[in-house]
């Protein structure tokens, strides 16, 4: 566990170290800007949040800060520009499920963007994990549909032990854990976090393209690895 938290915070030291490199929007080409908008419940926060990243070329280029008169809006509220982390970003309570974002360029130019969150949740009965052989966990909430993924990490509290698990199967309520990761995790108490996205083509983008993403994450499961 302790292995895992310090990770999480040096990436997000990475991550804050990353987005001091940042330009103004004004100073490239606006059909060179890439578009990043995330919808983002987290159930342990009972927080939705709507967050706007501009680069410039592509998903690795350089962050943008807006130049006026260029701004984002979601459902017509104006997102705010975070300086650590180079993004922006607007804080709504409770579960927010769907909503449009808007992004006007220096140019004038407009695009909008509509998402929406799909709902997953861990089955009532889980608390024991056997790691001995693979564990099916069958999720609450629909089955995967285009476009969607789910992803679960397994943490137990031994230095270095948390193992991620993927699923972008079309039609299923289910995560296999595999046993060949499950026995990498040592026995005792530890933490699932488990995220569902949604993530359809932009209705419109520039030439440069972009990310449209719905997230859900359930409360934290604790459970015990046996």
């Amino acid at each position: 566990m302790r292995t895992f938290l310090f990770l999480s915070l040096f990436a997000t030291l990475l991550l804050s170290l990353n987005s001091c490199v940042r330009e103004s929007s004004d100073s490239v080409d606006q059909d060179r800007i890439f578009t990043d908008y995330e919808l983002y419940y987290n159930a342990n926060e009972d927080k939705t949040y709507a967050r706007a990243t501009f680069r410039f070329s592509n998903a690795l280029g350089t962050k943008l800060e807006l130049a006026a008169p260029s701004e984002v809006t979601f459902d017509g509220d104006l997102l705010t520009f975070n300086q650590a982390l180079a993004y922006y970003e607007k804080t709504l309570a409770g579960f927010v499920q769907s909503g449009a974002f808007e992004w006007k360029d220096t140019e004038g130019n407009v695009f909008t963007n509509t998402i929406s969150i799909n709902e997953i949740g861990y089955p009532v009965e889980l608390d024991t994990i056997v790691r001995s052989g693979s564990y099916d966990l069958i999720w609450t909430g629909d089955p995967l549909g285009d476009h969607e993924n789910v992803t679960l990490t397994a943490n137990g509290e031994n230095e270095a032990d948390a193992q991620l698990f993927f699923t972008n199967d079309t039609g299923a309520q289910n995560i296999v854990l595999g046993k060949d990761k499950l026995e990498k995790i040592g026995a005792g108490p530890g933490t699932l976090f488990m995220d569902r996205r949604y993530q359809p083509a932009l209705s419109q983008a520039t030439g440069a393209g972009g990310l449209l993403t719905g997230r859900y994450r359930p409360e934290n499961a604790e459970v015990v690895f046996e």
